[in-house]
């Protein structure tokens, strides 16, 4: 009867994702009214009472907040404008040059911001339209910006990690530092398949007529000038990467510096006129943190449901396999969940089962990266690929199908990715392990 009871919360809150139910709501309310079915209406609200007081006031919470807030002084400084003159002025004058500025600069921005969203659209904004006249095929375009995009899920400061190490217990600052090789390998195989796909089939991605009027010629002192644009990411870096690996900084501290340096950067670059930016920065983040939050405590009452429910027990039979099978299972599991579902909602529902059962096999922290992995893939894959319908914004004329077939190319690009994931963890645990 319990199990039943699962299974039909589960079909219940699919159908409210598609109606456009607010991942959060069908989370709790299923979660909620699930948990009541099973046991009582007290019990359930005194549940979800204690769940909201927990996880609320869990200290490792606080880096998100902080995270945000660093990303958002960060935009408003103007260090991601920068990056963008950077990026442009040594890679626009290569063929197809503006597809590695749309990289490189999101990479960069993820390095600052870690916003996925915000990093397709900031840059999207300023190079769509560039490509579009320079005649870029537009799918692509846009595929390789919402792709491009998501190397922030990777990259610290990622809030998808931060989530896994919350609910899992990992050491969070071992999942931001083996979040940064894997992040600049994405980076790195995006480009090189787009330098062999410009290479064997330039007709996919540039119009014949048009190819020759994309170069912008830059000559070498106007791109030595564009480098000291760099400091203001590098500084970001050099705090969050650098005062974690060497213990200098917890998570919650480089947060916190890395807000108050880009606190500082703003107001030296709009002076008089920085309040009301400073206001719009704080409110948004305060904003999105609730969002997370909420999505945080839905997961953690639906999550529990299930496993009152015995969906979860049920689904552990995959102890019984080998854990390369139960390994290959859990991503294959992962994927579609990233496909229908909020990332940061998958991972918060699913993490907590997965992490028990890998790993007396697999390390907790490559396990992270791996599952954050596959839910990035799933941003720009049908029928829900949240990055797409993002990146869907820069050009409403273009049908969602068409941005599909796009991303195919990324589809393979990240799974290559994923491949030397798993064949070569020490890629992933390198930088946490020196750090030890």
């Amino acid at each position: 009867m319990e199990l039943m009871i699962g299974i039909i919360g589960v079909i219940i809150f699919l159908i409210l994702l598609f109606m456009g139910v607010h991942i959060s709501l069908a989370l709790l309310g299923v979660g909620f009214l699930g948990f009541a079915a099973l046991s009582s209406f007290g019990q359930s609200l005194d549940f979800v009472a204690r769940t909201i007081y927990q996880q609320g006031s869990r200290y490792s919470f606080a880096v998100i907040p902080l995270f945000m807030l660093m990303g958002y002084f960060a935009n408003s400084s103007g260090i991601v404008d920068k990056a963008f003159k950077l990026t442009s002025a040594w890679l626009s004058n290569i063929k197809g040059g503006l597809y590695w500025v749309a990289i490189a600069t999101s990479t960069l921005f993820a390095a600052a911001t870690g916003s996925g969203a915000a990093a397709t659209i900031s840059i999207g904004k300023i190079l769509y339209p560039q490509m579009t006249e320079k005649g870029y095929n537009k799918r692509i375009s846009l595929a390789c910006l919402a792709a491009s995009g998501t190397i922030g899920v990777l990259i610290p400061p990622s809030i998808p990690l931060v989530l896994y190490g919350t609910v899992t217990g990992e050491n969070i600052g071992s999942l931001l530092l083996a979040g940064v090789i894997p992040g600049l390998l994405e980076a790195a195989i995006y480009s090189i398949g787009l330098i062999l796909l410009m290479k064997f089939r330039p007709k996919m991605l540039l119009d014949v007529d048009k190819r020759e009027e994309e170069k912008k010629n830059y000559t070498m002192k106007e791109k030595l000038k564009t480098l000291p644009g760099a400091w203001g990411i590098a500084l970001i870096l050099i705090i969050i990467i650098g005062g974690i690996y060497s213990g200098f900084f917890t998570p919650n501290e480089a947060g916190a510096v890395g807000a108050f340096v880009t606190f500082i950067l703003l107001i030296l670059r709009h002076k008089g006129k920085s309040f009301s930016i400073i206001k719009k920065d704080v409110w948004e983040t305060a904003s999105v943190t609730a969002m997370v939050f909420f999505i945080v405590i839905g997961s953690m009452v639906f999550s529990n449901f299930l496993t009152f429910s015995g969906i979860f027990e049920a689904v552990s039979v995959v102890q019984q396999f080998s854990p390369l099978v139960a390994l290959i299972i859990f991503v294959a599991v992962f994927f579609v969940m990233g496909m229908f579902m909020n990332s940061m909602a998958a991972l918060l529902i699913i993490a907590p089962l997965a992490y028990s059962i890998l790993t007396p096999y697999y390390s907790g922290i490559w396990l992270g990266l791996i599952m954050v992995k596959m839910f990035e893939i799933g941003g720009i894959t049908p029928p829900v690929g949240f990055s797409i319908f993002v990146a869907k914004s820069l050009d409403k004329d273009i049908p969602v199908e068409e941005l599909y077939k796009g991303t195919f190319v990324f589809w393979v690009m990240d799974l290559i990715t994923l491949a030397i994931m798993i064949a070569l963890p020490q890629i992933v645990l390198w930088l946490p392990n020196l750090a030890r």
